[in-house]
């Protein structure tokens, strides 16, 4: 069954063409990691899952329904995201963060999330005052809270990006353990296959291949995404 879908999806900023029109199916269970270079398109097309892309030119289905036609609140109970990193303009605890993000969830359920991503013991900390580790763990934090039994997608924007070695194994699992569908933009080759089931590559502005673990992650088509000529040693991904 179907979670996402999205016909001739395209992304315009002025007159700057950044993804040529593609398409695109997430079934439930699916792990889909996210490809590309720098600037390839892979925020841009998270950013138009979630309607917040202006330049966004496509149809998208989130469950049995158009995305268009989802409630602000329909949208949260069927998906999460987790973004880059969480900016708060004010001076406010961790625990004033996860409030106002989470109105509706109970205490327990909070504690319960900060505990499982390292963070209960700074609950009463100034938000500021945390690594940027850290901060970006609050934001799986919030996700995990927000989650619900109606969740058929997770977003994962560079989840990993400012986490050590440790937390990044940690973090990973959780993905991999998801009870629904994720998309998750990553950088390192080598995570995928610690998560994924399926990948999409992006490469100078268009979709260069899309499908399974075994058919995509293959030497040709990396390079030709990436532009460096790349090899796999014993399951290792490196550059020739």
């Amino acid at each position: 069954m179907s979670v996402l879908s999205v016909r001739q999806l395209s992304v315009v900023h002025g007159k700057r063409v950044v993804i040529e029109p593609f398409d695109w199916t997430v079934r439930v269970g699916e792990k889909w990691a996210l490809l590309g270079v720098n600037g390839s398109g892979k925020s841009s097309v998270l950013h138009a899952l979630l309607g917040l892309n202006a330049g966004m030119r496509t149809h998208v289905t989130l469950g049995d329904a158009p995305l268009s036609e989802l409630s602000a609140r329909s949208q949260a109970l069927r998906r999460v995201y987790v973004p880059q990193r969480y900016d708060e303009p004010f001076t406010v605890t961790v625990w004033q963060a996860l409030c106002s993000v989470t109105p509706d969830a109970d205490d327990a359920r909070r504690e319960a999330a900060l505990r499982e991503f390292g963070l209960l013991e700074h609950r009463n900390a100034w938000l500021h005052h945390l690594s940027g580790g850290e901060r970006q763990r609050l934001t799986w934090v919030f996700a995990n809270v927000l989650r619900s039994g109606e969740t058929l997608l997770a977003l994962y924007d560079e989840p990993l990006s400012a986490q050590d070695l440790v937390w990044q194994r940690r973090l990973l699992n959780e993905l991999c353990a998801a009870p629904h569908a994720v998309i998750a933009a990553v950088h390192d080759l080598n995570h995928v296959a610690a998560f994924a089931s399926h990948v999409l590559v992006f490469g100078e502005g268009r979709v260069v291949a899309q499908g399974a673990v075994a058919d995509v992650m293959r030497a040709a088509v990396l390079s030709e995404a990436f532009g460096v000529a790349l090899v796999c040693d014993n399951g290792f991904w490196r550059v020739s």
